[in-house]
């Protein structure tokens, strides 16, 4: 604590949760309030940043609109407050009722990112499915309809144990899709300066994407594809690099097999074609290859842009083949670039985990027949889970952390589906899109009101790269910076699910400190069964999350600011001598996936006539998906959803920034407010999710904004393996509906 000019004030630390960032910040405290949040000044490696949404923290927590105690629908749709107990008691005979007429496989769970206030919340959410037996059928996730091709790529890859070569010294890195600047995914840390830092210091940053980002300020060379096309991008930098013998081949003869198969693959796509394909210049796939493989050192990295479209897995895919034919791997005697402080004392080698199939055929889900796969059940089909009659059909489902209503394809199925449970529970702060059409409104607890720890960024590293993961020894724990709210009675999301399990006769087990993924394992999560007689607290769920750490948790707790634990051997080890796996660079799925590519000439949607424009998705700074969009703070300067086009697209079409726009894609139809934005590629249109309103709820483009799910269908077109629906590069056209008010 430190002294304050108010004599009330003092300041606490804590660590931010809106995002994986996990930003250490000050908080100013006055009467058992937080009155106010700035990053950190005496943080080791942050060095006092934070962003815009860290910063609200305080009007999120004491917001008029928040939700501080149990609510109830009533059979008029209006909501009552009830006690915790009560909405506990109730929620479980709802739930024996459903089983017992339908069975245990109708009832679901969906964890979404308002998890990050605490990740034993999620794993709990999946253990409840667990012990209900019908886990991972039954447990759907964001995850699925976001990067899920990350971890089928890196299975079918394999994964290098040392991880990818950091960027701090990296001097180049080719960035597809993504914008760690506003998403802080791969770069956590002040991700602005050290973008700036790394250019300064010699990294050559190339960036392929539609719009020059706010990651693009420093770039050697800026790559905007038409929409979707990324494939036959990397796939044609990977041409060249083969082509003329620019790889690594001592290390993929010791490392890597399938290079002949995947010479033969990549073989049609010159720069000729992929010039034609993605509406760029030959010259730049031949800049970009070459740059890349002719520095020192480097990665290709890929996020939610190139996601979103359907060919999410091909790029990781090749992304993952880029590192490994250039040899972008942290080799033996070098530091480890992720190293484990709160992740288990294990040695790391300089060496492969070998590829596996993530997928297994034998249990297709109900919906579109889809294999079971290592990332849980497809997402994408909740909606028609819900809505099909027949053994399994999805009658109850509790929503944590999560918004469904707005972040679901197809956001009308997905209304209608939502509206015809039997059961439907929101774990939320707010009455949001979900929460609206919920049975019952639990309210879940804050994030400077629970304790924190870098133990989950760090492991974030397993889902593949850029992900998360410090490139330091570092860790960080904060105690709980405030209680709720006087006279609230909230419970954190994790349990609640206890609450309920052990009102069912469920026994949970959770399992901590899971340091891999699929069959790609640093170490076997340690089992900790729940007791049945009282309820863990949060601190012993942490030391579960931390089993076997590097660095004991109680040891971390000694520092507020979090500390950098330089003493630590980080050095990677050579190759065992045991080790005989191979990375994989010619997966039979995805040379298969990537001849489509060249066939159909990207295999992906296109402009036309009568939908002119390829709408792609976006982040905001002040907005976490649909996190911010009701903070009194964040919304001052706007709570819609801006149309970004580019100003030639403006005068193409007659419009103006302000006007109301109507945007129409195959499926749907929205409103949005026109903005214009010369950094984005003429003849796309550029928007966040998780806007809008829900469907039987009145349009409100200069208020709540539009719902970009509402043009995306669900069913035309999704991902054979994992289900997740085409979210980007869809084609639309726009019309002016109105001018907005001055």
């Amino acid at each position: 604590m430190v002294d304050s000019p108010n004599e009330t004030a003092e300041t606490r630390y804590g660590i931010c949760k809106v995002c994986w960032a996990g930003c250490p910040v000050e908080v100013t405290v006055e009467d058992g309030r937080a009155t106010k949040v700035v990053g950190d000044r005496q943080s080791p490696i942050y060095g006092g940043y934070t962003c815009p949404k860290g910063r609200a923290m305080p009007e999120a927590h004491y917001s008029p609109t928040r939700v501080l105690r149990p609510r109830k629908r009533m059979p008029d749709g209006s909501y009552i407050e009830i006690p915790m107990a009560q909405a506990i008691e109730e929620i479980a005979q709802r739930l024996e009722a459903i089983m017992e007429k339908h069975g245990p496989e109708t009832i679901a769970v969906y964890p979404g990112n308002g998890n990050l206030t605490n990740p034993i919340n999620p794993v709990i959410g999946a253990m409840f499915i667990m012990a209900m037996g019908t886990y991972p059928d039954r447990f759907f996730s964001v995850q699925t309809i976001d990067q899920a091709g990350k971890v089928i790529a890196q299975a079918l890859h394999g994964r290098w144990m040392a991880g990818p070569q950091p960027f701090s010294t990296a001097k180049t890195w080719i960035m597809v899709g993504t914008n760690p600047v506003i998403s802080k995914q791969g770069v956590m840390v002040n991700p602005g300066q050290t973008l700036k830092q790394a250019v300064k210091g010699g990294m050559k940053l190339i960036v392929i994407d539609p719009r020059a980002t706010e990651s693009t300020a420093h770039a050697f060379l800026h790559i905007a594809p038409q929409p979707g096309q990324d494939a036959s991008i990397l796939a044609g930098i990977l041409r060249v690099i083969l082509t003329e013998k620019l790889y690594d081949a001592q290390f993929v003869a010791d490392n890597a097999i399938g290079i002949e198969t995947l010479m033969a693959a990549v073989a049609p796509f010159t720069p000729e074609h992929v010039a034609s394909v993605a509406g760029i210049a030959a010259e730049d796939v031949v800049l970009a290859a070459r740059t890349f493989a002719e520095a020192e050192s480097g990665c290709v990295v890929t996020a939610t842009g190139a996601h979103f479209p359907l060919h999410g897995t091909l790029c990781e895919y090749l992304a993952l083949s880029l590192n490994t034919v250039c040899g972008r791997w942290v080799r033996a005697g070098q530091p480890h670039a992720q190293p484990h402080v709160l992740l288990p004392d294990v040695p790391i080698h300089a060496q492969p985990y070998a590829p596996y199939q993530p997928w297994d055929h034998s249990r297709p889900s109900r919906i579109n027949a889809l294999p079971q796969t290592v990332v849980g059940a497809p997402t994408g089909t909740l909606p028609d889970e819900i809505l099909t009659p027949g053994p399994g059909q999805v009658r109850a489902l509790i929503c944590s952390g999560s918004n469904p209503a707005v972040s679901l394809p197809d956001q009308n199925r997905a209304g209608r589906a939502l509206s015809s449970l039997d059961l439907l529970v929101a774990i939320d702060v707010e009455m949001s899109n979900t929460a609206r059409m919920a049975d019952y409104v639990i309210p879940d607890r804050m994030a400077l009101e629970t304790p924190a720890c870098s133990q989950f960024s760090e492991s974030m590293k397993y889902y593949g790269i850029w992900t998360g993961g410090y490139e330091m020894p570092y860790a960080h724990y904060a105690a709980p910076v405030v209680a709720p709210p006087a006279g609230s009675d909230t419970i954190e999301s994790w349990e609640f699910f206890y609450e309920l399990a052990r009102r069912l006769g469920k026994q949970i087990v959770y399992y901590g400190n899971a340091a891999g993924t699929g069959q790609h394992w640093d170490k076997p999560p340690v089992p900790f069964t729940l007791p049945l007689d009282r309820r863990p607290t949060t601190e012993e769920m942490f030391e579960a999350m931390c089993a076997g750490s590097r660095v004991p948790l109680e040891e971390v707790k000694q520092y507020i600011h979090g500390k950098v634990y330089d003493e630590l051997d980080i050095t990677v080890l050579p190759r065992a001598a045991d080790c005989d796996a191979m990375l994989q660079l010619g997966d039979p799925t995805m040379m298969a996936e990537l001849a489509a590519v060249f066939e159909r000439r990207g295999d992906t949607a296109n402009p036309s006539a009568d939908f002119p424009l390829m709408l792609i998705p976006r982040r905001a700074n002040d907005m976490m998906n649909s996190i911010g969009r009701t903070n009194p703070k964040l919304a001052a300067r706007r709570s819609h959803n801006p149309a970004y086009l580019n100003p030639a697209d403006l005068d193409r079409f007659g419009l103006a920034s302000g006007d109301v726009i109507s945007i129409r894609s195959e499926h749907g139809e929205i409103k949005g407010v026109v903005e214009a934005e010369p950094r984005l590629r003429p003849g796309t249109l550029s928007m966040s999710h998780c806007f809008g309103t829900n469907p039987d709820e009145a349009d409100d483009p200069l208020g709540q904004g539009g719902c970009t799910s509402r043009l995306m269908d669900a069913n035309a077109a999704f991902d054979p393996v994992f289900g997740q629906p085409r979210m980007g590069a869809i084609p639309v056209r726009i019309e002016a509906v109105a001018v907005a008010a001055t």
